[in-house]
Formats: C-alpha cells, sequence, structure tokens
C-alpha cells in the first residue's frame, strides 16, 4: 500500500535524524569531557598578537564553557604601545568574555559580559592623540576600538592617564560587604584619586555588585562623596553607564569657598561668590544636564532655582540656562556677581588704597567658554540702614562673548534703579555701554538714616550714559564718555537742612527753637558732561522758597575724587549769615566738605573791622537782604528731560514692602 510505504519513510527519516541529533550530542558531551581547554593558549595569544601588534601572554590556565561560548584565562599579561614609558598595559588574574564568534569570523572584535579580576590597567592617552587601549595602529584616530556590551572589574586597580584631558587618576576597586549587611546593596567600594585640569581630587564611592562600566541604560545604583580642589561633593542616585557619567539622576550635594572655581572642571564660567553649600537634582540626558529643584545657601543669602546646561554641537557653543530666587538677599553676597567690591580677598594685587570702584580684572577668557541665560529675583535686600534698596530683578545673556545685563532692577527708596548694561569681549579691553535710570525715587526714602530726610516730600529721577573701553569697572568708568542727568519737581524739603547748606545761623536758631518745617521744592536740576573719565557741572540748580543753590566742580572717575562747589542764595532776610559757598571734595573713600575761605574771609573781615568802632555794626556784613531770586524751572528742567521723565515713571508693579535692614 502506498500511504504505508510512505509513514515508513518518513518513520525512518525521523529516526535517523534523532539518530543524527543524538550521536552529536554526545560527541559534544565527550568533547567537553576530553577536551582540554589549556589547548587554546597558543592559538589565542597568536591570534590576539597578531590582531594587536602586541605581546598577550597567558600564564595560567584556561577554562571555559559551549553554550554560551564563554573564556576564562588566568594570569594574563598584555604588552603596552611602544610609544609608552611602561612596558606593561595590564595584568590581569583572571579574564572572562565572551565574544560574538559570528562578528569574529568577520574580523570585528565585539565582546559580551567581559569580567576581569584583581586588575592593575594602564589607560593612557598622550599629548598628540594616541591611545594604547586602541590596538594595531594605535597613532590613528579613526581605529576602530573593541566593542564591549558590558565590563565589570572587581579588586583591582585602573590607573589613566589623559595628556589632553590633563587627567592622571587611579581608582581602586573592591568588594568588602557580606550579604545582609547595612550595604548589601552597594557592596562595591572604589577609592579614587588624582588630577584633573592640575586640580587635585579624592574621594570614594559604592555600587552594585561589580562596576557594570557599561550596560546598555540598565540604571546604575552609586553613593559617593569626594573633594575635588576645595569644592565638597556628595551624589546618590543611579547611573547608565558610570565610565561616561551618562543617565545621571542622582541627588547631587555641592558646597565649597568659591562656586567660581567650580571652573575649568565643570565648564560653567560662574562669577566669584562667598561660601556656598547647594543640594538638588542632577539629572543627565545625551548633551543635557540639568540640576533642578535645588536649594541652598551662598553666604548669608538663601538661593534655590533651577540650572541647565547644554553641551554644544558642531559649531554651537554651550549653553547655560538658569533660574534663581531668594527670599532674602544680603548684599555683601550679591557684590561679586554684579561687580561690586567683594567682602573676599582680591584676586589683584594692585595696590588700591583709598578706592572704592571695583577693579578685579573681567575673566575675558571665560567669556568665549559658553552662551547663557540667566535670572536672578530677590524679594528682599538685606543691606546696611544707610543704603535704601528693596529688592532686585535681574537677567544676565551672554551670547558670542557679548554679555548684556537687562535689567538690572533694583527696588531703591521707593522707586527703581533700572540698567542696561552691555559689555563687548569680542575685542580687548572689552567696551561697555550702561544705560541707568533712577525713577520715582522718593526723597523722604533716600537716606533713611538722616533724621532730616523723613518728612521730605517729592520724586527724584536720573538718567546715566556711559561707554568706554577697561577690563574693569574701574578702568572702564576711568576712560568713561557719556553724561549724567538728575532732576526733582514739587514736593518738600526740611527747611533746617537747607538752612545748614546756606549756612544761616539765624535761621537754624529759630528753627531749633520753633521746630523745624518743610520748604516747598520748586525744582532741581544737575548735568554732567562726561569726557574721558572725568564729568563736569554743565549746570546745576536746586531751587526752594527759601533759598536757591547754584553748584559746580568736577566728578573725576579716573583718580575716584570729586570737587564741587556749592554756592546757596537766600531768598529771605536774615541774621548771623555767613554765606560762604560750600566745598564738597576728596576721595569717594572719604569726602570732605569744608567752606570755601575767600568769600567767608571777606564777610569775617568786615566783621571784626566794624566791631572795632560799633559793636552792634559788626552784625552789618552777616545780615542777609534776601538777594536770591527764583531760578527759572522751565529751563533748568529742560537740560535734564530724560531724568525728568524717568522721575515721572510709574513704579514697577512687583515691589514687595517692607525691607529686612541690617
Amino acid at each position: 500500500d502506498w500511504s504505508v510505504r510512505s509513514m515508513h519513510r518518513n518513520w525512518s527519516k525521523k529516526r535517523i535524524a534523532l539518530g543524527a541529533l543524538a550521536l552529536l550530542a554526545g560527541a559534544l558531551v565527550v568533547f567537553t569531557l576530553v577536551f582540554d581547554w589549556n589547548w587554546l593558549r597558543g592559538p589565542i595569544e597568536r591570534y590576539v598578537t597578531k590582531k594587536t601588534g602586541r605581546q598577550f601572554t597567558i600564564a595560567g590556565n584556561i577554562d571555559g564553557s559551549v553554550f554560551p561560548f564563554t573564556l576564562g584565562l588566568r594570569q594574563v599579561r598584555f604588552e603596552n604601545a611602544p610609544w609608552s614609558q611602561e612596558r606593561q598595559m595590564a595584568a590581569i588574574e583572571r579574564l572572562e568574555f565572551r565574544p560574538r564568534i559570528w562578528r569574529l569570523l568577520k574580523g570585528e572584535l565585539v565582546v559580551d559580559k567581559v569580567r576581569v579580576l584583581s586588575p592593575d590597567v594602564l589607560l593612557e592617552r598622550i599629548g598628540d592623540g594616541q591611545r594604547n587601549w586602541v590596538f594595531g595602529k594605535s597613532d590613528d584616530p579613526d581605529a576602530k576600538e573593541p566593542q564591549i556590551t558590558s565590563l565589570a572589574i572587581d579588586r583591582g586597580d585602573i590607573r589613566v592617564r589623559d595628556a589632553m584631558k590633563e587627567l592622571d587618576a587611579r581608582v581602586r576597586v573592591a568588594t568588602d560587604v557580606q550579604a545582609g549587611g547595612p550595604d548589601a546593596a552597594l557592596p562595591t567600594r572604589i577609592e579614587f584619586s588624582g588630577t584633573y585640569l592640575k586640580v587635585p581630587f579624592d574621594g570614594v564611592a559604592r555600587i552594585g555588585d561589580l562596576l557594570i562600566l557599561q550596560d546598555a541604560g540598565v540604571p546604575y545604583p552609586l553613593r559617593g562623596k569626594g573633594k575635588f580642589g576645595e569644592t565638597q561633593v556628595e551624589v546618590s542616585g543611579t547611573f547608565a553607564d558610570v565610565l561616561r557619567l551618562d543617565g545621571i539622576d542622582a541627588q547631587l550635594k555641592l558646597s565649597g569657598p568659591d562656586w567660581s572655581k567650580l571652573y575649568p572642571v565643570i565648564p560653567v564660567s560662574l562669577p566669584r561668590s562667598p561660601p556656598y553649600a547647594l543640594e538638588g537634582r542632577m539629572r543627565h540626558d545625551g548633551n543635557r544636564y540639568t540640576y533642578e529643584p535645588f536649594k541652598g545657601r551662598i553666604g548669608d543669602s538663601d538661593l534655590s532655582g533651577s540650572a541647565i546646561y547644554t553641551k554644544g554641537a558642531e559649531k554651537r557653543r554651550p549653553h547655560f540656562d538658569a533660574k534663581f530666587q531668594s527670599a532674602v538677599l544680603d548684599l555683601k553676597d550679591l557684590g561679586p556677581m554684579i561687580g561690586l567690591k567683594p567682602a573676599l580677598p582680591p584676586v589683584s594685587s594692585t595696590d588700591r588704597a583709598g578706592k572704592v570702584l571695583p577693579d578685579e580684572p573681567f575673566r575675558v577668557e571665560r567669556f568665549n567658554v559658553m552662551d547663557a541665560d540667566v535670572t536672578l529675583h530677590a524679594k528682599q535686600i538685606r543691606r546696611p540702614k544707610g543704603l535704601a534698596l528693596e529688592d532686585m530683578n535681574a537677567r544676565l545673556k551672554l551670547v558670542d562673548r557679548v554679555l548684556t545685563l537687562d535689567p538690572l532692577d533694583f527696588g531703591f527708596a521707593g522707586g527703581n534703579i533700572v540698567s542696561i548694561i552691555r559689555m563687548n569681549a569680542q575685542q580687548d579691553p572689552i567696551t561697555s555701554q550702561a544705560r541707568i535710570s533712577l525713577r520715582a525715587i522718593k526723597l523722604e526714602k533716600l537716606f533713611p538714616t538722616v533724621g532730616a530726610m523723613k518728612g521730605s516730600e517729592g520724586l527724584l529721577g536720573a538718567m546715566v550714559k556711559l561707554s568706554g573701553p577697561g577690563n574693569s569697572v574701574a578702568r572702564m568708568l576711568a576712560n568713561a564718555d557719556g553724561e549724567a542727568g538728575f532732576a526733582t519737581a514739587g514736593g518738600a524739603l526740611s527747611e533746617l537742612l537747607i538752612e545748614y547748606v546756606g549756612l544761616d545761623g539765624g535761621e537754624i536758631v529759630k528753627l531749633l527753637v520753633k521746630g523745624d518745617r518743610n520748604t516747598r521744592i520748586r525744582c532741581g536740576g544737575a548735568l554732567f558732561e562726561v569726557k574721558d573719565g572725568i564729568g563736569t557741572a554743565a549746570s546745576f540748580v536746586f531751587d526752594t522758597d527759601d533759598t536757591r543753590i547754584d553748584g559746580s566742580g568736577d566728578i573725576d572717575l579716573k583718580d575716584e575724587t570729586l570737587d564741587l562747589r556749592l554756592k546757596p542764595h537766600p531768598k529771605d532776610k536774615s541774621i548771623l549769615v555767613l554765606r560762604g559757598p560750600l566745598r564738597v571734595h576728596g576721595p569717594f573713600s572719604n569726602p570732605g566738605v569744608s567752606l570755601q575761605k575767600k568769600g567767608l574771609m571777606k564777610r569775617v573781615g568786615a566783621a571784626v573791622l566794624l566791631g572795632l568802632l560799633n559793636p552792634l555794626a559788626a552784625l552789618l556784613p552777616l545780615i542777609e537782604t534776601g538777594t536770591g531770586k527764583d531760578a527759572n524751572c522751565a529751563e533748568v528742567l529742560g537740560n535734564v528731560g530724560s531724568a525728568v521723565r524717568e522721575a515721572e515713571k510709574p513704579v514697577r508693579q512687583s515691589r514687595v514692602k517692607g525691607v529686612d535692614k541690617k
């Protein structure tokens, strides 16, 4: 029967196949039992030596398995590149690896699950780019490296020398925790030390079962702390690739005496700062690092917010984006960040005794490190009692070596000081432009510690425009050109204060007996023209119902000195009036006030001469007949029109009421 014969033939074929399979399995079993893996010693040594161009030696036994194909080599020695000063690149007690046979047959070295026990490994790269871990043509920067999908190291030393990155490090790995202990999940201890960019570092970390340097994005636990220069670092979280520090998701604590010292290790150019301590969540994905949210302190100020750093790609520069907030910002902590004189040891050794303008050099080379967009909002500023600062908003942008502060906005005396500053570092020295406006400043709040100002009324405005070259604030101002205008109109001022300026003894005595009162401000304006660092008063008038004060003189931004003359013209009659022009002069750090002696001596001399003839006649030269005339306010304010407009501008809506004073 045909069907019976067909079934018989199929059954015969199956028996033959099963028999062949059983024979093959038996042969594999026999092969495994009788095969000595050490027979592979010579072929492996010759193959690796030929492919790498380096002497490869296996001094110990070889073992392995067929499924999956795995080899274990003991006492492995591997020669270093010929250009290295050290003969041996690696000495390994035991090396286990699983090569992909089909890729190896194509001439590609792809290895899975490499396990290295008790290694002493040296990884080197010299200044011309040659790497000792690239075999064969190690001087070829395009030479392919071996592909290792997973690498685990235990109980050994790894030394890294990289001349191109200025890195010289040693890492010691050891498993020292027993199962069930408090560190059972992180049994491997890593100690590291060395220098990076000539900055010393050291520390200790605990990781998972073994040091897995690459494992296809699998989160890997790590906890550690260390010191980099003067910066303390603590980290706890997971890494997808410990070797490249990729796939970070960890809590990161940073503390140190000055966060500008993080550069160039962290390629973010920060200004100088007082001691700081920050804690936040660090994440890394591709070219993007985020540190958010974070919080901490800088000096005596609180600070929180977010920071994002994006590595540059192709021709694009790295970018730093940050948003900082502070509930209470101490002015002495803010100073170094915005160019004020820091409460820190100066970087420059230049002797600037008696100077107040900051002369700390701008770090020109850091303008080219990255682009940036940083905002800072301080709800309240802690400051000296005599300074009427209240709050702050600022935005800093750095694009292609051009830095812009727009705005730098301080709440001040019930109004605002709003600045726009542009610094161009595309040339050396830096050229700077500054536009500073005082908006709606309240006279009664302008000098908080001066009692005579408390009953004052009215608004003050100003507009300052300056530009000049210089690699510090002091040097830029020393070369500055521009103008500065100040204006006020309306309101009232202490009459006692005005009489003091006018040296009207009779009125002062009367006001001290009867009590102070306000005198109406008709107008006030001053315009200084600045040329090559010297500001000259083009017009200077302050007019009240009681007195008109005319001013003149210079402000020298080079020598940081001023020499101003204030000449009062009382409008009322009085006795005991010296009416000598006041001179305000001296260094910015300690200006003095004195009477201009020439006019004063004429009055006093006349009084003495008449006193010899008639004691009552001695008072005649000291009697003021009220010759002062009202100023032409339209002309006075017309000279400083931009300052008048600033005085009338509305106050920023986000102002915070109440200021902490110290």
